[in-house]
């Protein structure tokens, strides 16, 4: 399928979905103390403090019949699968159910389709083997949030995840959370989510990097998604010479990390041209890649691959981040 503008074949990295059975019964696999609210098909979900952390629509998330028009209306020929938010709180019931209906869609719609692997990072018995059960099955990647259990990618008790995911060959699409670990500053004005993930977004990667992670495990690879959040503006400011007493990690080997990273440009309504273009400009060509945020905004599709369109780059650099970068990085 040809993309607009002779984008190519798109590949859409930041695509949400669930299987009808979790969209439909979704209180029932959430842990203790989260509550959903019912507003029409929106299933609001909320934390054990009362914050909002997903909204579920029941009738676009498990869809698949609009969403293969609207990605042909878009030129994206193949989409990645995640259920956005919800790894937060992932537990193995729930993650079997996802892979299960993952594999059959897989099966069913394996050209346009590729779900990936969902699983609770760590705090369960089965997880590895989860993970290698649902390899076999020919699902792609494998999905966490930027915080599980109050913890960030960087910590010791990830480290059999993030080695399983290397060994498997299976990029980590760590996508937002539903809020950061510590977010009392921001509940008033209601910024927990339009700022709080932002941050996080920030956050995990650059701790990832300055943890060593990617020197210290062989192979593994991760896509950040919304672009990092603001990452690629501060670039000199995470990474660089000490400043007084502070050593910082060092630029050239914060680049060689992002080396084996990805972020996507997921605009949802944050970023235009000019945004993906400074990224692109900060990041390199071979770092950014395209997401969507669907179903987050029917128009979500077009506006992906139009922002592409738009940028100052030559074709071969936009059919880079239109496909080309995700088919490298997931081996599709």
């Amino acid at each position: 399928m040809a993309g607009p503008f002779d984008l190519g074949p798109a590949v859409d990295v930041h695509h949400h979905w669930l299987p009808r059975e979790i969209a439909d019964h979704v209180a029932d696999y959430l842990p203790e103390g989260y509550t959903v609210r019912e507003d029409g098909p929106i299933r609001h979900i909320r934390d054990p403090q009362g914050q909002r952390v997903q909204s579920v629509n029941v009738e676009t998330f498990p869809d698949i019949d609009r969403r293969l028009e609207l990605m042909d209306a878009a030129g994206i020929q193949l989409a990645l699968l995640s259920p956005g938010c919800f790894p937060q709180w992932m537990t193995m019931k729930a993650a079997r159910v996802i892979n299960d209906a993952a594999a059959g869609l897989a099966r069913e719609h394996g050209d346009r389709f590729r779900p990936m692997i969902n699983v609770p990072p760590f705090g369960e018995l089965g997880i590895l083997e989860e993970m290698e059960r649902a390899a076999k099955m020919g699902l792609r990647g494998v999905c966490i949030t930027t915080n599980f259990g109050g913890l960030y990618p960087d910590e010791d008790a990830y480290q059999p995840f993030l080695h399983k995911a290397a060994e498997l060959d299976l990029p980590v699409f760590i996508h937002a959370a539903g809020a950061p670990v510590e977010y009392a500053v921001m509940r008033k004005y209601d910024l927990t989510t339009p700022m709080g993930r932002s941050l996080d977004l920030c956050l995990t990667p650059v701790r990832l990097i300055c943890s060593g992670a990617f020197e210290n495990i062989p192979g593994l690879k991760v896509v950040i998604a919304h672009l990092g959040g603001f990452v690629f503006a501060n670039l000199d400011r995470w990474f660089g010479p000490p400043t007084t007493e502070t050593a910082r990690y060092p630029l050239d080997k914060a680049q060689q990390a992002m080396d084996q990273m990805l972020f996507d440009s997921a605009p949802a309504g944050w970023y235009s041209a000019a945004e993906i273009q400074y990224a692109i400009d900060r990041l390199g060509p071979s770092r950014v890649t395209l997401g969507s945020d669907y179903p987050h905004g029917a128009d979500s599709l077009r506006h992906a691959t139009d922002s592409i369109c738009a940028l100052n780059l030559s074709q071969e650099d936009k059919r880079q981040i239109a496909g080309a970068n995700a088919r490298r990085l997931y081996a599709l």
